[in-house]
């Protein structure tokens, strides 16, 4: 009891406990992404949402999903737990299509997610990432998860290449995606 009073009396001297601020600005990126079936293994068929990258598609597992086109000309969107074996090390990730412009997607969704199911989308299609990371995301952060936004804005079916453009906020827990340092 005595030890309870004690450290209710610390924390109100010290004022209210507070959430860690945001450390790090959101990424915004532009990213050239090959097809992961008709292209070269060693080009990049994937996204790293921490980092807002292109990048390889291996079992070193640095992306969170890989992309694909469809012979619609479609957009085919696999998380990385959907690439690897159960064995492998890869993430968690939840996916959602947006309705509206990229743009005007500036505060992520907190639920809504499909988590590790392929997501296909048509060109143009915003779609809303959740990444949980416990790597990354440890208790002393906010939440146990970052969040990212993406779209596919043009497909060169040809040589199998997609142009994306790419927004993450690498603070775990928050939810902008807003450029700039977050502050929710």
């Amino acid at each position: 009891m005595i030890l309870g009073a004690a450290a209710v009396a610390l924390c109100t001297a010290c004022g209210a406990l507070k959430p860690p601020k945001a450390q790090f600005a959101v990424i915004s990126t532009n990213p050239v992404v090959y097809a992961l079936n008709g292209s070269a293994p060693s080009a990049p068929a994937g996204i790293d949402f921490l980092t807002a990258t292109a990048a390889n598609v291996d079992a070193n597992f640095y992306f969170n999903v890989a992309l694909d086109i469809d012979s619609a000309g479609r957009v085919v969107v696999y998380p990385a737990r959907r690439v690897a074996n159960g064995l492998g090390g890869a993430f968690s990730v939840g996916l959602q299509p947006v309705s509206g412009a990229y743009a005007d997607y500036t505060q992520a969704r907190k639920n809504g997610y499909t988590f590790d199911s392929t997501l296909v989308v048509p060109v143009g299609q915003v779609v809303a990432a959740n990444v949980l990371d416990a790597t990354t995301c440890t208790v002393y952060s906010l939440g146990s998860s970052y969040y990212a936004k993406f779209v596919v804005d043009s497909i060169d079916p040809v040589q199998r290449i997609l142009y994306t453009e790419v927004a993450s906020d690498p603070n775990c827990g928050y939810v902008s995606l807003a450029p700039g340092l977050p502050t929710k």
